[in-house]
C-alpha cells in the first residue's frame, strides 16, 4: 500500500502550478537574508470540496491588542528559510508558500502588514533571539530543545518522509534500512536528530553515513547524483518534489513520525505571542485556515484549535 502523505502528491490530477523547480531554488539562495514584503492574500479562496462543512465561530471574535513590541510599527517581521515548498519559497522575487499565507492572514486579523526575511534555518533562533524578526515561520517542528529557548504557537503537523532514486534502488523501506548506508538531512533539523538518533539506536554498530547540508534541497540532489542512498525531508516537501521530478525520486515506505510545527516567538515577546494565539483560533474559526490548507493541498496537515497554544512556555 502507499503510504500516505500530506502535499501535493495526495492529490496526482491536481493542476495548481506550484513552487519553482531545483534550479530556481539554489539560485535563490543567494539572495538570502533580504527582507521581502509578503504578497497579499488572494481576493478569492478555493471553495471547500462538496460535503464539507465550513467551520463556524461559536463566540464573537475577541478584539486582539496590536502588539507594541514589533521591529517595525505596523508590520510583523517573519523570519522564514524560503527554501522549502509547499509551505515557503521565493517565486519571480517573492516569498510564496502555505506559511507565507498563514503569517499575512494572521497579521491581517491583528491589523497589520507582513514582512517576510529570507533567513537559513539553522540560524533562524538565534536571528529571532537577536531581534532581527518578530516570529519565524518556517515549518519548524516542536521540539523539547527548542521549547527551551522559544515560545511557539501551533499551526501545522508534518511527518518526515525518506527520499529515494526512481525505483528505489536500495530497496528502503523504513530507518533501519539506512543502517550502514548513505542518508543526508538538512542540518539542525528534526530529520537530522532522527538520523542521529538511528545510530544510536536501531543503527547501533551499523552506523548510517550522514551527510549534513545547508538546504533540503541540497540534500535530494545528493540523492539525485547518487551520492546518497537515501534523504530525509518532512512528508509535504518530499510529495512536492516527487510531483515535481518523478523521473528521479520515490518515498520510500511510510512516514516515520508526525511531528506539530509552530510559529516561534522570543519569550520576552508576550503580547505578539499571545496575538498570534488568538489571530491563528480565529482563522481556525472563520474558516480561512481550511481553505489555506485546500489551497496548498496540505488538509493532512491540519491541526485543531486545542493545539494552537503551548504550554508552558519558556520564562522570559
Amino acid at each position: 500500500m502507499s503510504p500516505k502523505l500530506v502535499g501535493p502528491r495526495a492529490d496526482p490530477h491536481s493542476s495548481r502550478r506550484m513552487a519553482p523547480t531545483l534550479a530556481r531554488f539554489f539560485a535563490t539562495l543567494a539572495g538570502l537574508g533580504v527582507a521581502l514584503t509578503a504578497c497579499s492574500l488572494p481576493s478569492s479562496m478555493p471553495a471547500l470540496p462538496s460535503g464539507t462543512a465550513e467551520p463556524q465561530a461559536t463566540a464573537s471574535a475577541s478584539v486582539i491588542r496590536v502588539p507594541t513590541t514589533l521591529i517595525h510599527p505596523g508590520a510583523i517581521t517573519f523570519l522564514s528559510s524560503t527554501d522549502y515548498p509547499p509551505q515557503e519559497s521565493i517565486e519571480n522575487g517573492k516569498p510564496v508558500g502555505f506559511d507565507i499565507d498563514v503569517a499575512q492572514a494572521l497579521a491581517t486579523k491583528i491589523g497589520l502588514s507582513t514582512q517576510i526575511k529570507s533567513t537559513p534555518f539553522e540560524v533562524l533562533i538565534p536571528s529571532l533571539l537577536a531581534k532581527q524578526g518578530d516570529a519565524i515561520i518556517s515549518a519548524m517542528a516542536v521540539t523539547p530543545e527548542r521549547q527551551k529557548r522559544v515560545a511557539f504557537v501551533g499551526y501545522f503537523q508534518a511527518g518526515e518522509a525518506i527520499v529515494v532514486r526512481r525505483g528505489n534502488p536500495a530497496n528502503i523501506q523504513g530507518l533501519r534500512d539506512l543502517c550502514a548506508k548513505r542518508a543526508a538531512a538538512e542540518v539542525a533539523t528534526t530529520e537530522a536528530l532522527t538520523l542521529t538518533g538511528a545510530n544510536g539506536d536501531v543503527c547501533k554498530g551499523m552506523p548510517i553515513n550522514i551527510q549534513f547540508t545547508t538546504t533540503d534541497t541540497e540534500a535530494l540532489k545528493l540523492v539525485q547524483a547518487g551520492t546518497a542512498d537515501a534523504a530525509i525531508d518532512a512528508s509535504p516537501v518530499a510529495a512536492y518534489f516527487v510531483q515535481q521530478m518523478p523521473n528521479v525520486y520515490d518515498v520510500a515506505g511510510p512516514p516515520i513520525q508526525t511531528t506539530r510545527q509552530g510559529i516561534a516567538v522570543s519569550p520576552s515577546n508576550a503580547e505578539l505571542l499571545k496575538a498570534l494565539e488568538q489571530a491563528m483560533t480565529e482563522i481556525m474559526l472563520d474558516g480561512t485556515y481550511r481553505r489555506l490548507l485546500l489551497k496548498w493541498n496540505l488538509l493532512d496537515g491540519e491541526i485543531p484549535a486545542s493545539q494552537v497554544i503551548f504550554s508552558p512556555s519558556p520564562a522570559p
